[in-house]
Protein backbone atom coordinates (compact mmCIF):
# COMPACT_ATOMS: atom_id res chain seq x y z
CA UNK A 1 0.00 0.00 0.00
CA UNK A 2 1.88 3.14 -1.08
CA UNK A 3 1.70 6.06 1.81
CA UNK A 4 0.02 9.40 0.65
CA UNK A 5 2.22 12.91 0.37
CA UNK A 6 1.98 14.55 3.39
CA UNK A 7 4.15 17.83 1.94
CA UNK A 8 2.40 21.04 1.13
CA UNK A 9 5.73 21.57 -1.49
CA UNK A 10 6.71 19.35 -4.02
CA UNK A 11 10.61 18.33 -3.73
CA UNK A 12 13.36 17.69 -6.46
CA UNK A 13 16.10 15.76 -5.79
CA UNK A 14 19.08 17.75 -6.22
CA UNK A 15 22.67 17.82 -5.34
CA UNK A 16 23.58 21.54 -4.78
CA UNK A 17 26.46 23.11 -2.24
CA UNK A 18 24.66 23.95 0.98
CA UNK A 19 26.24 26.34 3.80
CA UNK A 20 24.18 27.03 7.18
CA UNK A 21 25.30 29.21 10.44
CA UNK A 22 22.96 28.82 13.32
CA UNK A 23 21.18 32.32 14.55
CA UNK A 24 23.27 33.51 17.28
CA UNK A 25 26.35 30.99 17.39
CA UNK A 26 29.50 32.11 17.84
CA UNK A 27 31.19 29.92 15.58
CA UNK A 28 33.20 31.62 12.99
CA UNK A 29 32.74 28.95 10.32
CA UNK A 30 29.18 27.76 8.66
CA UNK A 31 28.42 23.91 8.12
CA UNK A 32 29.13 22.72 4.79
CA UNK A 33 26.93 20.18 3.46
CA UNK A 34 25.19 18.96 0.23
CA UNK A 35 21.49 18.86 -0.75
CA UNK A 36 19.73 15.78 -1.14
CA UNK A 37 16.33 17.61 -1.90
CA UNK A 38 14.52 20.56 -2.09
CA UNK A 39 11.61 22.70 -2.64
CA UNK A 40 10.41 25.79 -2.45
CA UNK A 41 9.42 25.09 1.48
CA UNK A 42 12.13 23.80 2.68
CA UNK A 43 15.38 21.18 1.78
CA UNK A 44 16.88 18.14 3.60
CA UNK A 45 20.39 17.84 3.54
CA UNK A 46 23.57 16.18 4.53
CA UNK A 47 26.32 17.39 6.83
CA UNK A 48 28.82 16.71 9.61
CA UNK A 49 27.24 19.23 11.84
CA UNK A 50 24.49 18.75 13.94
CA UNK A 51 21.67 20.97 14.87
CA UNK A 52 18.92 21.17 17.50
CA UNK A 53 15.24 21.04 16.13
CA UNK A 54 13.82 24.29 16.56
CA UNK A 55 17.22 26.31 15.91
CA UNK A 56 17.35 28.88 13.39
CA UNK A 57 19.53 28.44 10.54
CA UNK A 58 20.70 30.87 7.90
CA UNK A 59 21.36 28.51 5.27
CA UNK A 60 22.94 29.20 1.59
CA UNK A 61 22.61 27.04 -1.68
CA UNK A 62 25.32 27.63 -3.91
CA UNK A 63 23.19 26.90 -7.62
CA UNK A 64 25.33 26.01 -10.25
CA UNK A 65 25.31 27.65 -13.73
CA UNK A 66 22.18 26.31 -15.64
CA UNK A 67 21.22 27.36 -19.46
CA UNK A 68 18.33 29.23 -19.73
CA UNK A 69 17.55 29.54 -15.81
CA UNK A 70 20.85 30.88 -14.16
CA UNK A 71 23.29 31.49 -16.86
CA UNK A 72 26.29 32.29 -14.39
CA UNK A 73 25.43 30.39 -11.06
CA UNK A 74 24.66 32.04 -8.22
CA UNK A 75 23.34 32.03 -4.43
CA UNK A 76 20.50 31.52 -2.72
CA UNK A 77 20.11 32.64 0.75
CA UNK A 78 16.94 32.50 3.40
CA UNK A 79 16.56 31.80 7.02
CA UNK A 80 14.91 28.48 7.99
CA UNK A 81 14.03 26.00 11.06
CA UNK A 82 15.50 22.88 11.90
CA UNK A 83 12.66 20.04 11.89
CA UNK A 84 14.77 17.19 12.81
CA UNK A 85 18.58 16.09 12.73
CA UNK A 86 19.26 12.50 12.49
CA UNK A 87 22.92 10.46 12.82
CA UNK A 88 23.18 8.46 9.26
CA UNK A 89 27.16 7.47 10.16
CA UNK A 90 29.76 7.50 7.85
CA UNK A 91 31.47 10.77 6.15
CA UNK A 92 30.47 13.14 2.90
CA UNK A 93 31.46 12.15 -0.30
CA UNK A 94 34.57 13.74 -1.29
CA UNK A 95 35.05 14.08 2.89
CA UNK A 96 39.11 13.02 3.89
CA UNK A 97 37.82 12.88 7.26
CA UNK A 98 35.78 10.09 8.90
CA UNK A 99 33.64 13.12 10.85
CA UNK A 100 30.15 11.52 12.16
CA UNK A 101 27.26 12.41 8.96
CA UNK A 102 23.79 13.87 9.98
CA UNK A 103 20.46 14.33 7.89
CA UNK A 104 18.48 17.83 8.15
CA UNK A 105 15.79 18.78 7.45
CA UNK A 106 14.57 22.01 7.75
CA UNK A 107 11.45 24.37 6.39
CA UNK A 108 12.38 27.96 4.99
CA UNK A 109 10.66 31.06 7.20
CA UNK A 110 9.99 32.74 4.02
CA UNK A 111 11.15 31.94 0.72
CA UNK A 112 15.17 32.12 0.20
CA UNK A 113 16.00 34.91 -2.12
CA UNK A 114 18.79 35.36 -4.67
CA UNK A 115 22.03 36.61 -3.31
CA UNK A 116 23.28 39.75 -5.49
Amino acid sequence: MERAERRKDRRLRARFGVSCHAVGSTADKPCDGRTVNVSSGGLYFETTGTFEPGSLLRVELSIPPTPGLLEFGGRIAGFARVLRAHSIGGSLPGEESSSERYGVAVQFCRPPRLCI
